[in-house]
């Protein structure tokens, strides 16, 4: 007998997660992954913001130096990082970050990755219905580590032709909170992401400080999300470009309440250890919020092994400065390569990166530019209005679904909150031949039109 399945057996919620959503497609992707030997007729994919250029010094370090002890097999010192790992992440803080005030382990709280960290500050720092502002484009998974759970809602801010990381776009954030405070939606925090996923940049020293005024001026949080500190490289092109700051090296006197200041870090991308799951929030003046944090640490209780592989990674200096300065070099590298064929095949880019593991791209342009010199009709004025949602959507669907035709995987500007239609996400830390591989692919994908 068949019997049917009631909508009415989940919550309102539940029901809602249960829905097609955006990250069906990353799955149908990491699932079905190209290899040479075993499945060439896999997605290669240069969408997700993994480095794999030092996996195997990595594995290797890990399996020579993994003892795990007995304790392990425990709940340890709690659910919110060892001990140990405090003192290690304190550690590295002090000799990488150049903190004003020294990073103690009762400054912080380890979770099972940034992203659970952000959802943690999203419920210590805002109710249900307050707004975070959020310059675009931004890292495509903001709006869901805030919102699903937590229900803070992005109030995003567009620049025009402002630069992003200049001290006069600071204007434009606060344009945005006023909005949104007049429609009745109250702005909690500014979140950064420094170096910037999508685009590769560092915020400059006179930029941050900038920010810090705004946030004290409204009495709102700065959160600067820092995953990508250590992951900055010589970009030849610009050699003037900034270097990473943190906020934590700052000097916050008569600037800000030092207690809105917060950051985020962890071992996904600097240590191309997504799978680790280690992640950490750092508030040095704010004991509240790490209390507030602690609080829920059994929903975010990172695993004893991956605890102790990171104390191990982060207490060996010698070790991480000998990482940290080749993984700099291959990125460099890597993202040279990157560039030279877009450059030899007409895409444009976005200049200037110096920093994490991405190139973004307007394959808009490169699609017009290559219908325009067949003398065919463009694919649609691509200075479209963003206001314009269904054209938006059209032409970037459309590149999209090329692209996926030849089994290749970019991360699409709309999700990422861009300005403008066909803009793309390019990661270039994969091994050489496989970024060869994937960036012939989104070739032949462009040259369809």
């Amino acid at each position: 007998m068949h019997v049917a399945v009631s909508d009415g057996l989940l919550s309102a919620r539940g029901a809602k997660a249960a829905g097609p959503g955006g990250s069906q497609l990353i799955l149908d992707v990491i699932n079905n992954l190209y290899d040479a030997e075993t499945n060439p007729d896999g997605y290669v994919s240069l969408g997700i913001a993994e480095n794999a250029l030092m996996h195997r010094e990595m594995a290797q370090y890990i399996k020579k130096s993994f003892d795990l002890p007995e304790v392990a097999l425990t709940y340890g010192d709690g659910a919110s990082g060892s001990n140990r790992l405090r003192m290690a992440i304190s550690h590295f803080f002090n000799r990488h970050f150049d903190p004003v005030c020294p990073v103690k382990p009762e400054h912080l709280i380890v979770s099972n990755g940034v992203t659970t960290s952000i959802e943690g500050c999203a419920f210590a720092l805002g109710n249900h219905g307050d707004g975070f502002l959020l310059g675009q484009p931004y890292y495509g998974s903001f709006p869901r580590d805030l919102g699903d759970r937590a229900g803070i809602k992005v109030i995003s801010v567009k620049f025009g032709n402002v630069d992003p990381f200049g001290v006069e776009a600071v204007t434009k954030y606060e344009d945005a909170l006023l909005r949104s405070e007049k429609a009745g939606t109250k702005v909690k925090a500014l979140i950064l992401s420094n170096p910037h996923n999508p685009l590769g940049r560092c915020y400059p020293h006179e930029t941050l400080i900038a920010f810090m005024r705004l946030c004290q001026k409204h009495r709102i949080h700065l959160i600067s999300d820092e995953i990508y500190a250590l992951s900055t490289w010589h970009n030849p092109e610009y050699p003037n470009a900034a270097t990473f700051t943190s906020v934590l090296a700052i000097d916050t006197k008569d600037v800000i309440a030092p207690e809105l200041v917060h950051v985020q870090w962890g071992l996904s991308k600097d240590f191309g250890a997504n799978g680790l799951r280690i992640g950490c929030v750092i508030s040095q003046h704010n004991p509240r919020m790490i209390s507030a944090l602690r609080a829920h640490g059994l929903f975010t209780f990172p695993s004893s092994p991956s605890d102790h592989i990171a104390c191990k990674v982060l207490e060996d200096d010698e070790w991480t400065d000998w990482y940290v300065g080749e993984n700099q070099k291959r990125l460099s590298q890597n993202y040279a390569m990157a560039i030279k064929f877009l450059k030899d095949h007409d895409v444009p880019y976005y200049p200037a990166s110096n920093a994490a593991f991405f190139v973004w791209v307007d394959l808009g342009a490169a699609v017009q530019r290559r219908r325009v010199s067949r003398n065919v009709m463009a694919l649609k004025d691509l200075s479209l209005d963003d206001s314009d949602s269904n054209g938006y959507t059209e032409i970037t669907a459309d590149i999209m679904s090329k692209l996926l035709a030849q089994k290749v995987f970019l991360a699409s500007g709309e999700a990422f909150g861009s300005e403008r239609p066909g803009w793309f996400r390019i990661v270039f830390s994969q091994p050489k031949e496989y970024l060869e591989n994937g960036l012939g692919r989104m070739l032949k994908a462009i040259e369809h039109y």
